[in-house]
């Protein structure tokens, strides 16, 4: 049994893979043991022979695939009942497509604050420079001059020391906090994390919101083309949402849908959706198009909710870039008047 889900990259590969061999006509079994090649992805051979040895001694492939342990609940739910309505390859191929989006999602928001991170690193160097070589070297010049600085007109150069030292503090602090964020999106711990903490921030509150929409969107494209009810796809979408308030308006959705009511006017109801995006999920569902228009809607709220965020760290970037140059050029400032006025005076 595996210690560790597959990655998302991992689980996009597997599936579009397994999905193409299937449709070519190869079996479950010889599909199944497409990565069992040397120089394959490690993970992938050992879940591919296991599954390939399960298959061929009779088991279903989705029990095959949950005795491996290295597939989330989600997955495995798309699965079993891709398997009892034949549509295997088709869930396959939009599992692959979520995974490919999730995945693309996180590895931009990751740049996005990986080249801020950087550049508060860089500005911290010039600080140091500035604290730790410079300035000492003047408050020296400038004390052996004046007999004391700290009595003397020039004793501002002492503010400025201090000024340079919490700007390096504050530079260094804040490039620190955004790497480890960016690096922290790696795995599913670190995005449950940054996810949490955008909840309940006013800044990206909008853009979590759309994030997790984008999710229950891509979860209900793939369930409902698999040939699961809308209630039960529901129910696991419930199960799969960690955003607190959109659990909460799911389950009085899913408490409609149990009703008789469909999922799309649920959501309208309970205003999950923007007005746009809540007409869309109806007209496809009247017309039978609601696994085209989730997944459509998965591909927007996505695209929305990634715009929301960076235009919060362009935002913020220009007021740190000119928090830090201010920082430089006053700390510059403060040590070259002293030199100016004891030039003029000579």
């Amino acid at each position: 049994m595996a210690e560790k889900l597959l990655t998302q990259e991992q689980l996009s590969v597997f599936c579009s893979s397994l999905a193409m061999l299937l449709r070519s006509g190869a079996s479950l079994s010889e599909a199944s043991s497409l990565f069992e090649e040397d120089g394959m992805d490690t993970a992938l051979r050992q879940a591919s022979t296991e599954i390939s040895l399960s298959v061929a001694a009779g088991e279903t492939f989705s029990a095959a695939a949950e005795k491996t342990g290295v597939f989330p609940e989600y997955a495995l739910s798309v699965f079993s009942t891709a398997e009892l309505s034949g549509r295997l390859d088709e869930a396959l191929d939009r599992l692959a497509d979520h995974y490919d989006r999730q995945s693309a999602l996180y590895d931009r928001l990751r740049s996005t604050l990986t080249y801020p991170a950087v550049l508060m690193l860089m500005m911290c160097g010039v600080l140091a420079v500035l604290v730790f070589a410079v300035l000492p070297m003047f408050e020296r010049v400038y004390d052996n001059l004046t007999g004391s600085l700290l009595s003397s007109s020039y004793a501002y150069v002492l503010a400025a020391t201090l000024i340079g030292r919490i700007s390096l503090v504050f530079a260094g602090l804040l490039g620190i906090v955004l790497l480890v964020l960016a690096f922290g999106m790696r795995s599913d711990k670190g995005r449950e994390k940054l996810r949490n903490a955008m909840e309940t921030s006013r800044f990206t509150r909008k853009a979590a919101w759309l994030l997790a929409i984008s999710e229950v969107m891509d979860t209900l494209s793939a369930l409902l083309a698999s040939g699961t009810d809308e209630d039960s796809a529901l129910a696991l979408c419930i199960k799969q949402t960690r955003h607190q308030k959109l659990h909460e308006a799911l389950e009085k959705c899913r408490e409609e849908t149990q009703m008789g009511v469909g999922i799309a006017t649920a959501f309208a109801h309970q205003k999950i959706l923007p007005a746009m995006y809540g007409k869309m999920l109806l007209g496809g569902a009247q017309s039978g198009e609601l696994v085209q228009v989730t997944e459509n809607l998965a591909r927007r709220t996505a695209q929305e909710a990634e715009n929301g965020l960076c235009s919060v760290i362009d935002r913020t970037e220009p007021i740190l870039i000119g928090f830090l140059t201010a920082s430089v050029g006053l700390t510059l400032l403060s040590v070259m008047l002293p030199l100016l006025g004891i030039l003029s005076a000579i």
